[in-house]
């Protein structure tokens, strides 16, 4: 700043120069104050210096003491502070430290292999079942078995009901599953069979009365000359259709027993049974004519009437009383499956 000119006596007022602005530095010194002069001429206020760049504050110069009353001199136009230092760079901070990286939890722990639960303990043998109800009646349909078993599913190796004891059936014969007679054993419809002429007896007197031969032209005595023939179908006389016993001469009472079906032939036991038969037996008397005999004899008695399943089941029947048979015996064998029927 210029300086304010003489002041009158009241002597010079110097004034410090504010220096040159150092730059962040300490601020300058206000310089000493002079002792205050009379109050005289107002000294101009000189040329306003630039500010410059700002000085150091400094020590403030002290007051003085305080000159007298005398006008005040103008204040001059105050310099400009010039340009403010700047504050410099903030210093940085530096680089935060960085956290690194998270950590992280490592692989998890495996459990291991899971234990084994060692060896399966056996289950020991099942207990018994106690003592239950055992098959008989009123516990099975069916029949019971050897091992006491309630069989319902009856076959011919076991059949029965009501929880009967199982039994098997004859051959030939199958166990009903159904009706009435479930349970029970009974004639194989396909079974097949041949017949065996066991005996046969004839009144004293033919058909017709008289004698069964004539003195004359006959085989033998005038007692008959008996046979039993099989036809099937009735009336056919061949090797396959027809099997005859041989004949016994002069007798009211035969004895055979001889196949009649025809030999390899057999006929099954639906046909045995049917109500009309096809087949027929019948008992004659062998007659002889001009010293040939044939075997159509004169008929003692002829048979076509069903055979029961009863009779096939014991194997044979009896015919008493029948036309001039007073007996006739016949029986009845079952043969394998594989034999051929008629």
């Amino acid at each position: 700043m210029a300086t304010g000119g003489s002041n009158g006596s009241g002597g010079i007022i110097a004034v410090g120069t504010g220096g040159e602005s150092a730059s962040g530095g300490a601020p300058g010194t206000g310089g000493v104050a002079g002792a205050v002069g009379t109050g005289g001429v107002i000294g101009t206020g000189g040329t306003t210096s630039t500010g410059g760049a700002g000085g150091t504050g400094g020590t403030p110069g002290t007051g003085g003491t305080p000159g007298t009353g005398g006008t005040p001199g103008t204040g001059g136009t105050p310099a400009t502070g010039g340009a403010p230092g700047t504050g410099g760079m903030p210093g940085t901070g530096g680089t935060p430290a960085t956290g690194g990286a998270p950590g992280t939890g490592g692989m998890p722990g495996t459990g291991g292999m899971p234990g084994t639960g060692g060896v399966q303990g056996t289950g020991g043998t099942p207990g018994t079942g106690g003592s239950g109800p055992k098959c008989g009646p009123g516990t099975c349909s069916g029949c019971c078995s050897a091992a006491g078993l309630c069989v319902r599913n009856v076959t011919a190796k076991q059949c029965g009901s009501a929880g009967a004891a199982c039994a098997a059936c004859a051959p030939c014969e199958i166990c009903s599953s159904s009706g009435p007679g479930a349970g029970s054993c009974a004639i194989d419809p396909t079974s097949q069979w041949t017949i065996v002429a066991v005996s046969g007896q004839v009144s004293m007197t033919p058909p017709g009365g008289g004698t069964w031969d004539p003195l004359h032209g006959d085989e033998g005595g005038t007692a008959p000359d008996l046979f039993c023939e099989y036809e099937n179908p009735s009336g056919s006389v061949s090797p396959t259709t027809a099997g005859v016993t041989d004949t016994i001469t002069d007798v009211f009472t035969a004895k055979w027993d001889q196949t009649i079906t025809p030999p390899g032939v057999t006929v099954s036991a639906s046909a045995l049974m049917a109500s009309k038969p096809a087949w027929r037996i019948w008992v004659g008397d062998e007659d002889c004519s001009l010293g040939k005999c044939g075997s159509a004899g004169q008929i003692a008695c002829s048979y076509q009437q069903p055979i029961s399943a009863a009779s096939l089941m014991s194997g044979g029947t009896t015919i008493s009383n029948y036309q001039n048979c007073v007996a006739l015996q016949l029986s009845f064998v079952c043969q394998a499956p594989s034999a051929a029927a008629p």
